[in-house]
């Protein structure tokens, strides 16, 4: 996979991940369903993962739109 995005583009997914991952907080400490706590505790590292792939792509992006703006690519290689 593939996408490119402006820095505003990746500011407002880095915002709602993060928006997202609070709310997972909440619904991990408010679970009583262990499986479901650990799924829930999963999620939120995969979408960690994500925050950190877009600041490292925003720090280390020279490259830019016809705007000025930065452009973050990010890349993610699928094996089946």
């Amino acid at each position: 996979m593939h996408i490119e995005l402006t820095a505003d583009e990746s500011a407002a997914v880095r915002q709602a991940i993060e928006s997202y991952s609070a709310d997972l907080r909440m619904e991990i400490a408010d679970t009583d369903n262990p499986g479901f706590r650990r799924d829930l505790r999963h999620e939120r590292a995969l979408l960690e993962s994500v925050l950190s792939k877009l600041g490292v792509g925003l720090a280390e992006s020279e490259e830019r739109d016809e705007a000025g703006r930065v452009v973050v690519r990010m890349c993610s290689v699928w094996s089946l």
